[in-house]
């Protein structure tokens, strides 16, 4: 009984988690100083196609995890393709989460760049939880996940040129489509860089809270 209660609190925070950061990436679109790395290439698709952020996030997703496939072949855990549900469920997240916040319109810089800030930290936050429930990877940390046993390198020396990568992407596609440069600003380099520092803070002063829940 114990080990189900345990699930449940498991599955439970990773929805939560999964909320955050699509609220998270919400903000950081609103902020308009550019989108992280991740969420850059749906954000300009949704601005080319007219599709929903939310959408896009959708067939993105899908993307990252037939490439996946791909790369790993018989290597690709049976468990991961709960990414296309997980997919599925951010790809809701945005949509829901850019209409809860839809109110917020910064009309000054400083403003847009403490929207930016707390993005970052709900980002963070969500993140924190992913990482402790171990659930399933996102599609996103799947891809980099792959990459990284395909070039034989660690996560994080893997992830910087993806996240380039996704960025030069987007602004090629920005420039291509819409004549202009979207998506990606000085808050796509923030986000960056500042986003891992935040997920370990929080991990050393939160990190035991989050444990004591999904053990209970």
């Amino acid at each position: 009984m114990n080990v189900n209660v345990k699930n449940i609190n498991r599955y439970v925070i990773y929805l939560i988690s999964l909320f955050f950061i699509s609220l998270g990436a919400s903000l950081s679109i609103k902020a308009n100083l550019g989108t992280s790395p991740l969420i850059c290439i749906p954000y300009v698709s949704s601005l080319i196609s007219n599709l929903s952020v939310g959408t896009t996030c959708f067939f993105f997703n899908l993307l990252l995890i037939a490439i996946q496939i791909l790369i790993l072949r018989k290597d690709f855990e049976k468990r991961q393709y709960l990414q296309i549900i997980i997919g599925t469920l951010v790809s809701f997240f945005m949509d829901f989460t850019l209409m809860l916040v839809n109110f917020l319109n910064p009309t000054d810089y400083i403003s847009q760049m403490i929207l930016l800030l707390v993005s970052c930290a709900v980002m963070a936050f969500g993140i924190l939880l992913e990482i402790k429930t171990e659930v399933v990877y996102l599609p996103g940390d799947g891809f980099i996940v792959a990459m990284s046993k395909a070039f034989k390198k660690e996560f994080g020396k893997i992830k910087p040129y993806c996240d380039v990568s996704f960025v030069i992407i987007a602004a090629s596609l920005s420039f291509i489509f819409l004549g202009y440069l979207a998506g990606v600003r000085e808050g796509t380099v923030i986000s960056a860089i500042i986003i891992g520092p935040i997920v370990r803070i929080f991990k050393k002063y939160l990190g035991g809270y989050v444990d004591l829940i999904i053990e209970r």
